[in-house]
């Protein structure tokens, strides 16, 4: 078994399955029409923070869906403002008003993250709806106006990936401090792979980021978060592998290839490891991709504590317990040994087993990283 935190590291709290939008990648069923019935009360919500907080979790988000279409998200943040560890608010910004980013300013949130997928509404509201783009910026701008701590998510996909340096223009002009970059799994709506970059666009979009990163030409600080969380990620390697500039791996995203852990070649995935996620509902999955998929639910904090579900729910034992051999598809056949496998819910879904091959790597079974 792999050894894993005796708390999370992080762990995302949902609030809602409701949303104002209906992105085409969202990796639940979150909506105009999801159902409010089953949600947890503003009382189960604390208790939750609480013994999240006695536990030593360090870094706690509330996501949704979109927590602001709650009528009573403020009384939740509230309650979330007690405790001791990073408290983290996800949106998408639609909502935002000054009044709203007024009270959010007597509150401690260390980071209010709302996504912005384009640097124009064009680009932008092709996957989250006419609007979104226009009214996200203004809840971004509401937000600066009471001092709050603002960083940006960018979701990669075939969509934008052209759109990613314009973006990170934006996030200058804007003052913006953090942007982080989620590339797109194929789980959810999303998980037919229609969505996903492809390396054409990807490769040269990536080489032309990191050699402006050298250059000092960005006075935002972002990361790129790939399906795959090894030391080394394939959507940076690979790119710098074909241009033969595997130095500005190290130099510039500080990644190096000969590390201990790549030479254990252990599973990378850290859902239920040293992650998971709460749903609406009270139930707990490795991480928010897995939200829905009945047979990844670990348990349900409606009926057991979040302390006993992690350190003895079946489901993340079974997580811990997959291994190197145990992997399959092209994943198995993979000779580079810095890659832990990637996303175990995307293998999930494109081979109905945890084990199973990631669809979104460039990687193929002829090792083949050419465009």
């Amino acid at each position: 078994m792999r050894t894993y935190s005796p708390y999370p590291l992080l762990i995302d709290v949902c609030v809602t399955n409701r949303c104002n939008l209906h992105c085409s990648y969202c990796s639940a069923e979150a909506g105009p029409f999801a159902s409010k019935k089953d949600e947890m009360s503003i009382e189960k919500l604390d208790s939750i923070f609480q013994e999240l907080d006695l536990m030593g979790v360090p870094r706690v988000g509330v996501t949704g869906g979109e927590p602001f279409i709650r009528t009573d998200i403020l009384d939740i943040l509230k309650a979330f403002d007690k405790y001791r560890f990073a408290k983290i608010l996800n949106t998408n910004g639609n909502l935002i008003t000054d009044s709203i980013a007024r009270e959010l300013s007597k509150l401690h949130l260390d980071r209010i993250c709302v996504t912005i997928d384009g640097s124009c509404s064009k680009i932008h509201d092709s996957q989250r709806g006419k609007g979104s783009f226009k009214k996200a910026i203004e809840g971004i701008k509401s937000l600066q106006r009471y001092n709050l701590p603002v960083s940006t998510l960018f979701t990669l996909g075939k969509h934008n990936v052209d759109d990613l340096i314009n973006t990170i223009k934006l996030n200058d002009m804007l003052g913006i401090e953090y942007m982080s970059v989620m590339v797109i799994c194929p789980t959810g709506r999303a998980n037919d792979g229609s969505i996903l970059t492809d390396k054409k666009h990807w490769y040269p979009v990536f080489f032309d980021l990191t050699k402006r990163i050298a250059r000092g030409e960005f006075k935002v600080k972002f990361k790129i978060v790939p399906p795959n969380e090894s030391d080394i990620f394939w959507t940076h390697y690979f790119p710098l592998a074909f241009y033969d500039r595997l130095d500005l791996l190290e130099s510039v995203w500080h990644q190096k290839v000969d590390t201990d852990s790549i030479k254990k070649r252990e599973i990378s995935c850290q859902a239920g490891v040293r992650a998971c996620s709460i749903n609406h509902k009270g139930n707990v999955y490795g991480c928010d991709l897995m939200n829905g998929i009945d047979e990844l639910v670990a348990g349900n904090v409606n009926e057991t504590s979040f302390e006993e579900i992690w350190h003895n729910s079946p489901v993340f034992k079974k997580m811990r317990n997959i291994t190197f051999d145990d992997l399959s598809g092209k994943c198995a056949e993979c000779p580079m040994p810095w890659c832990g496998g990637g996303c175990r819910c995307s293998a999930l879904e494109l081979d109905q087993t945890l084990p199973g091959s990631e669809l979104a790597c460039f990687y193929n079974k002829e090792g083949d990283i050419n465009l």
